[in-house]
């Protein structure tokens, strides 16, 4: 059975973008302090100017004009590239004594929560290579020298470890978020979606199949006997009924279909790119797989029974609703012929 995507969960995704932009305003805030309170601080002021330039069109461009390059994964190591990369210029600007060197707290943090653990341990190997050429690059400072290892150590260490604390919080985030989606998206006795969750796939296949012309099948699975097998049997019973049906049906599909359980004894099937006729035999199979199996309740071995209904998109209908209902309708068809005729008197 195919899970549904992430978006169309009911859980969205934790997003880390606001979180984000206020590290990317905190460091901009920081050079154009500088700016402003100590101008006579920068070496080579021009390199400065343009760093702050430089994540300020940034800001610009995600936040106002969203450039696709920008958002996104992929758009994480962008940015975090363009964090790094400006406050390399703000340091190499003001030399290696310059306050804005604690500045590469907020790379490390962005890529923390943004990009894991693995990119944060290799964005802290950048950050130390580019305070060491800031110290190259700075008049009287001795890159071979124990006081500069110190300082390394001093600047890197302790931004290095909070980043990653904050990579581990966000990777348990994102795992409790995965288990709350799929909680919320299941049912709990048979593992199988429930109806909201089938219902946002279906409509997500519906318009997906009709954007490429492509066909699906939907099949209504009602259980015959759960009432009395609950009646003379108890609800134990009924539910390993339940249970046995779901995974006749889970064996009788391809991973890439996807079943659902309506509520009760009622079940939903979504075949993708599958054509009436291959849906008949599909369902047949289900019909098979489910009376093939038996149960044994207090000693007594017990089989389930089901009826069937297809329907087929775009031969039976082009809308979803409407072909659920004719599902539906030819299940309880097939139920009505199924029914054995009453007793005479």
């Amino acid at each position: 059975m195919a899970p549904p995507e992430a978006s169309d969960s009911v859980a969205a995704r934790w997003s880390p973008n606001l979180e984000l932009l206020w590290l990317e305003l905190l460091a901009l805030a920081a050079g154009a302090l500088q700016f402003a309170w100590a101008p006579g601080s920068w070496r080579i002021p021009w390199v400065a100017f343009a760093a702050v330039c430089l994540l300020a069109l940034t800001l610009i461009l995600v936040r106002v004009i969203s450039r696709p390059f920008l958002t996104g994964r992929s758009g994480y190591f962008t940015r975090v590239a363009i964090l790094l990369g400006y406050t390399a210029m703000l340091t190499i600007s003001g030399g290696l004594r310059s306050p804005l060197v604690a500045l590469y707290a907020l790379p490390l943090a962005y890529a923390g929560l943004s990009l894991g653990r693995t990119w944060t341990l290799i964005i802290s190997v950048c950050a130390a290579a580019l305070i060491a050429a800031t110290a190259a690059l700075t008049e009287g400072a001795n890159v071979l020298s124990a006081t500069f290892a110190e300082s390394l150590l001093t600047a890197v260490l302790p931004a290095t470890a909070i980043a990653f604390i904050i990579a581990q919080l966000v990777a348990r985030i994102e795992e409790t978020q995965e288990e709350l989606r799929d909680a919320t998206a299941t049912d709990s006795q048979t593992g199988l979606l429930n109806f909201s969750a089938f219902e946002a796939a279906l409509l997500r296949e519906h318009s997906k199949t009709e954007r490429l012309g492509r066909a699906y099948s939907l099949i209504i699975v009602d259980i015959d006997n759960l009432q009395q097998t609950n009646d003379s049997l108890g609800h134990e019973a009924g539910n390993e009924m339940i249970s046995a049906v779901a995974g006749a049906i889970t064996r009788s599909i391809r991973t890439s279909d996807i079943a659902a359980r309506l509520g009760g004894d009622e079940f939903v099937v979504l075949l993708l790119e599958t054509d009436a006729g291959t849906a008949a035999a599909i369902s047949q199979r289900i019909r098979n797989h489910v009376y093939s199996g038996t149960l044994s309740v207090k000693n007594r071995l017990i089989r389930a029974n089901v009826s069937l209904g297809v329907a087929n998109y775009p031969r039976d209908h082009l809308e979803s609703k409407e072909l659920m209902i004719l599902a539906d309708q030819r299940m309880r068809q097939d139920k009505l012929l199924r029914r054995p005729p009453p007793a005479s008197a």
